[in-house]
């Protein structure tokens, strides 16, 4: 993220209270894993990446820089998902650290 971008990011996060910070970070999160199909309505998702797609243009960084900003707001205690993995979070999970099934 550039100088502009991680000021203006910096002044927008000041300005929320540490609930509202790690609310976003988890919302960011979760978008900028993919869309789990089996815990969205898919235009519900899609809806919401469109706001804070547009939200990163007009601080001028990705999803990501953005998502990576308000975890460094936080300290690094950033909040862990309260929810157990969904079918596909577990299949990736499983795929990446034993491999896909068709080809062990």
């Amino acid at each position: 993220m550039d100088e502009r971008a991680s000021q203006l990011v910096s002044l927008w996060l000041s300005g929320l209270s540490v609930n509202a910070r790690r609310t976003l970070y988890s919302l960011l999160d979760e978008l900028c894993g993919g869309l789990d199909v089996s815990r969205h309505n898919p235009f519900g998702f899609l809806r919401l990446r469109a706001e804070f797609e547009t939200s990163g243009e007009l601080f001028g960084c990705t999803l990501p820089d953005l998502r990576d900003a308000i975890a460094a707001s936080l300290g690094g205690d950033v909040p862990a998902p309260e929810r157990a993995p969904s079918p596909l979070e577990s299949l990736r999970a499983e795929v990446s650290s034993r491999g896909h099934p068709d080809f062990r």
